[in-house]
């Protein structure tokens, strides 16, 4: 037979996970609610954004291919 003790803890998870669902909705509510400000804010879109995540993909790309060089030229 489980002791009170055992069987509360089972009460204590049970109520943290209800929790973290509810702090999991209240982020994505917050979240959302952001991107509608920016998106008001911003009516043309952000063109920028995505040349900036290019460049960043660009980079990433050359520094492999330096990479994969220089261990090639290492044999």
């Amino acid at each position: 037979m489980a002791t009170p003790a055992a069987q509360g803890g089972g009460i204590e998870r049970a109520v943290s996970e209800r929790d973290s669902k509810r702090i999991i909705r209240q982020w994505n509510r917050e979240i959302e609610d952001e991107l509608r400000r920016e998106a008001a804010a911003h009516p043309d879109g952000f063109p920028w954004k995505a040349v900036a995540w290019a460049a960043l993909w660009a980079a990433w790309l050359l520094l492999l291919v330096a990479f994969v060089a220089q261990i090639k030229q290492l044999r």
